[in-house]
């Protein structure tokens, strides 16, 4: 079963849209359906058009190296060979993917853990089979699960999974990698200003919009039905940004909801406390548009204190944003400045501890 995707996680204003619009220097813009999302790819200059359509062919590309819909994926060639001790030869662009994801379970202790797609399975969130397991399912999933147990060799970009049953879902990071390859395709063809938006949960804004402003990204109310609701706006420029939250995919059964962010060392929905995670990552980065998407699930399966503990500790150019379920605003680094229409409903919680 397909699992559904948020189509709209974040709103991109009028503002910012109408001003491809209204300048003599129309961009080219596509749209598609690609990673169970609506993409949205724009870009002005010279070779707008090339760099577009070479972005939009390589979505499609990466979607079948990824997709655990497609037997032929690298991800669904793990699977199946999961348990025997052969190794899989990957994709360059998967073999980096798993990578990194390795390398972030490592720094935060399997709060990020690729290898959670048993867990993942067993809730089902956000298909029509979603349930509340029973411990004793829980806890026979939890044993398939184990970045520990996935092993990758750089010399023949390779990997393989130790046990019989267990898989990697690559759903928290796979759209930042995606942003990513579509930003190198970008860069190739002198693209200075652009917006790169996969479904609204991972994009890529460069340079300005035609009205030589930054882009103007609404950070969606975690609590409002209506998807044009926000609690603040982001001016983007040269960045990649990702955001995840307990509103994406969700369901409630006994008076409680069940968001899709599965905490991997619990077994179960994240119990963090937050509503949402923003995280932006500057384009002089590497990965900008992995880090951001690995980052915004980490980040929210850690909860606030320790999530923003996390984020100092990493790269310059990394900055986040954090909503509670007490309409609390944590951020790091210049969020707090940069942000604007800020909710009334928030406060913000610096750095300092203080609530302003």
């Amino acid at each position: 079963m397909k699992r559904l995707r948020g189509f709209c996680l974040m709103v991109l204003f009028c503002a910012a849209l109408c001003s491809w619009g209204c300048g003599a220097d129309k961009p080219v813009q596509k749209s598609d359906m690609v990673m169970d999302t609506v993409v949205t790819l724009s870009a002005s200059g010279a070779e707008a058009e090339a760099a577009v359509t070479e972005g939009m062919a390589r979505l499609h590309e990466l979607e079948k190296m990824v997709s655990p819909n497609l037997p032929a994926s690298d991800v669904s060639r793990l699977e199946q060979m999961a348990g025997s001790g052969h190794w899989v030869v990957l994709h360059p662009e998967v073999y980096h993917l798993l990578a990194v994801a390795q390398d972030y379970a490592a720094k935060t202790n399997g709060a990020f853990d690729i290898t959670a797609k048993p867990l993942v399975d067993l809730w089902g969130i956000g298909t029509d089979h979603s349930r509340v397991p029973a411990p004793a399912e829980i806890a026979k999933a939890q044993k398939l699960v184990g970045w520990q147990k996935l092993e990758l060799n750089e010399k023949t970009h390779s990997a393989r999974l130790l046990e019989a049953g267990m898989g990697v879902d690559a759903g928290g990071i796979a759209k930042g990698m995606a942003a990513d390859e579509v930003r190198k395709i970008y860069r190739k063809h002198g693209i200075k200003n652009g917006l790169i938006n996969l479904g609204g949960s991972s994009m890529y804004a460069l340079g300005v919009n035609n009205e030589d402003k930054p882009w103007r990204i609404g950070l969606r109310h975690p609590r409002k039905d209506d998807a044009k609701e926000k609690i603040a706006v982001l001016p983007l420029s040269d960045e990649a940004l990702s955001t995840s939250g307990d509103y994406e995919r969700f369901f409630e059964s006994g008076g409680q909801r069940y968001h899709h962010i599965i905490d991997p060392r619990l077994g179960r929905p994240a119990p963090s406390g937050l509503m949402s995670v923003t995280i932006t990552a500057a384009d002089k980065l590497e990965d900008a548009g992995m880090l951001t998407d690995l980052l915004t699930t980490t980040v929210f399966v850690l909860g606030p204190e320790q999530g923003t503990r996390f984020l100092r500790t990493l790269p310059a150019g990394i900055s986040g944003a954090l909503v509670d379920k007490r309409y609390q605003l944590w951020t790091t680094h210049d969020m707090a400045q940069r942000l604007e229409e800020v909710s009334k409903e928030l406060q913000f919680w610096q750095e300092s501890g203080e609530l302003q």
